[in-house]
């Protein structure tokens, strides 16, 4: 079984329910600062529009990815912590139609404090997805015009080798480590769309679109040494494997 394990620090999103937004990125706690974090203070529907008006926010992670966990930094200004979300629901798809729902889940109450460091989060087991909705339900005063939660820090699991993709058990890379080429054997190539490459950040740094033979050479002196991965997309979903860089 391949694994690939990283963390993505969303920063943005496409769709947004009435909002400011930032990130942050704290090793040992979290800003007291109302401009640096989600504030939603008009409600909005959403794209589950039954929900009727809601504070919501929807990211887009750009590509479908299995997320372990998602974990969460409580709107934590000074004298406005009643604003940080009480209940939320979290909706996962990768096609904006079909969802997943996830909740009512209870957040905690922010400190209003630098010290803060967030909660440990909610597990959602690899599930795959591209598009997250996040909606507010209730907020810790329940006067509160706005809702709002600082910042959300999805932990991405294991890319586990499935039947998703025909070829996922017959194709191959070499060498390994490689030094100024990595050669992909795809012995099965006719169902294959196009070979990302991907650094351990989650940063896609090479794309190779509709790759032709059952050979693919793809150059790489100039990456720098680390760990990379290289990912196969079909109509049927992705499959990873991993190499290093010497």
């Amino acid at each position: 079984m391949n694994t690939y394990i990283k963390t993505i620090i969303l920063t943005f999103s496409f769709l947004l329910g009435n909002i400011a937004l930032s990130a942050q990125c704290f090793d040992d706690g979290h800003s007291t600062f109302k401009n640096q974090g989600w504030l939603s203070c008009s409600t909005s529907v959403g794209p589950i529009p039954e929900r009727g008006d809601q504070h919501w926010v929807l990211y887009d992670l750009g590509e479908a990815y299995p997320i372990d966990t998602i974990q969460y930094w409580n709107h934590n200004v000074w004298g406005e912590t009643g604003q940080g979300a009480k209940e939320i629901l979290i909706d996962y798809s990768t096609d904006q139609i079909n969802w997943t729902t996830v909740g009512p889940i209870t957040l905690d109450k922010a400190p209003g404090s630098w010290k803060y460091t967030g909660a440990k989060g909610t597990s959602l087991h690899n599930a795959n997805m591209q598009y997250v909705l996040i909606t507010v339900i209730s907020t810790w005063d329940d006067l509160a015009a706005c809702a709002g939660i600082a910042e959300f820090k999805f932990n991405i699991g294991e890319f586990v080798d499935t039947e998703e993709i025909p070829i996922e058990s017959d194709w191959t890379l070499g060498p390994n480590p490689a030094a100024d080429r990595v050669n992909v054997y795809i012995p099965e190539y006719g169902d294959v769309k196009a070979i990302t490459i991907h650094n351990s950040m989650g940063q896609k740094i090479m794309d190779i679109p509709n790759p032709v033979g059952e050979q693919i050479i793809v150059p790489i002196p100039d990456l720098m040494a680390g760990i990379y991965f290289i990912s196969l997309h079909s109509e049927s979903g992705m499959s990873s494997r991993s190499f290093v860089k010497g």
